[in-house]
């Protein structure tokens, strides 16, 4: 049976903390509707931290929202931020992580991914905007049958998507000398990215094998060795949950290791900063688990805001697992703690917990 401690948070507290958090996206938004991302790099005269713009961490933001009720402030974020993501979409319904503003999107030939791609059009199909995109996505599947995490110009699309193999094979040679510079990369398999993907695409036959493929890592303890990007054990553990609180029934299997791991790791280690604390909340959360490290994990939140709203800035995901540069924002760990406040608070309120 699931614990349900006395609440120990009044609603009013919760309240203050998550408007101060919306005004603070709401300030922040850019023009163009996106929510910005930062990329701090170790170089030899020291670290650097600079604007990456990017389509992947306003799809994240854009999710945390749809939790709220509905406000001028949200509507106006949401419609901005979708409008952004719908911008840089590409025929056939398909995502580049760079965004058309970034300068590195026309130098660095980095093909669209899997990550990007789901996480958009799952948000993107939350309020009603269906992409046509599934045949393509199942169409980067490896022998094994999971998905590789770069949409590759595989040969299996020349006859079903022969545009999108033309372009990408033929007609632009950047992405051609790019699969043959990185061939491994072409074909490697990310747990993060594979969560996402059957976040977006549901527990359906063609998806089995990847969810197979998500129980199998998870349960052997291997989820940061079987990812090159997302490096902390708290961004799997919400991604697979947040795959399961949206309909991938087949993960609940992963749910007693998922808590008890977390649990684990805080009993051990502590709260150390705001974007991991937040996201083992939602966790617990995604999985219906009100706990009293639940509850000091809300606590550790509403103590750690600062004086602008926001959340302190902390890897979200790497470039590698070197490590040598890390991207995230304070408004991508202040969308993910919105988040955890504002699903708590329902879920308190849903269960009369907060009642006198």
């Amino acid at each position: 049976m699931k614990q349900q401690p006395e609440l120990r948070f009044d609603n009013s507290l919760l309240e203050t903390t998550i408007d101060r958090a919306i005004d603070f996206l709401y300030s922040n938004q850019l023009p163009h509707g996106e929510f910005a991302t930062y990329v701090t790099e170790r170089k030899v005269r020291g670290i650097t931290c600079n604007f990456d713009s990017c389509n992947f961490s306003t799809a994240l933001i854009i999710y945390a929202l749809s939790f709220l009720r509905e406000t001028p402030k949200i509507e106006k974020m949401r419609l901005e931020g979708l409008n952004f993501l719908l911008s840089n979409m590409l025929r056939p319904g398909i995502w580049y992580y760079y965004s058309s503003v970034n300068p590195f999107l026309h130098t660095l030939f980095l093909p669209p991914d899997i990550d990007t791609t789901s996480c958009i059009s799952f948000v993107l199909k939350k309020y009603g905007i269906v992409v046509n995109n599934k045949k393509l996505l199942l169409a980067n599947r490896n022998q094994d049958g999971l998905i590789s995490t770069l949409i590759a110009p595989r040969f299996s699309m020349l006859f079903t998507h022969t545009g999108y193999w033309l372009k990408y094979r033929l007609t632009t040679p950047p992405y051609s000398q790019w699969w043959k510079k990185f061939p491994p990369v072409s074909n490697e398999v990310d747990l993060g990215a594979s969560a996402n993907l059957v976040l977006y695409l549901g527990e359906i036959e063609e998806t089995n094998k990847v969810i197979d493929y998500l129980i199998d890592v998870t349960l052997k303890g291997k989820e940061i060795e079987s990812d090159k990007r997302y490096l902390s054990i708290f961004t799997h553990y919400y991604f697979l949950s947040r795959a399961y609180f949206n309909g991938v029934k087949r993960l609940e299997v992963l749910e007693e290791t998922i808590i008890s791991n977390s649990e684990q790791k805080f009993e051990q280690e502590g709260f150390d900063n705001s974007l991991d604390t937040a996201l083992v909340a939602c966790t617990f959360l995604n999985f219906g688990q009100i706990t009293p490290t639940l509850e000091k994990a809300i606590g550790f939140l509403l103590a750690n805001q600062g004086n602008d709203g926001s959340w302190a800035i902390s890897p979200f995901y790497f470039d590698s697992p070197k490590r040598i540069s890390w991207y995230g924002s304070a408004e991508l760990t202040t969308g993910i703690c919105i988040e955890a406040l504002v699903r708590y608070q329902q879920a308190i309120c849903f269960s009369g917990l907060g009642e006198d």
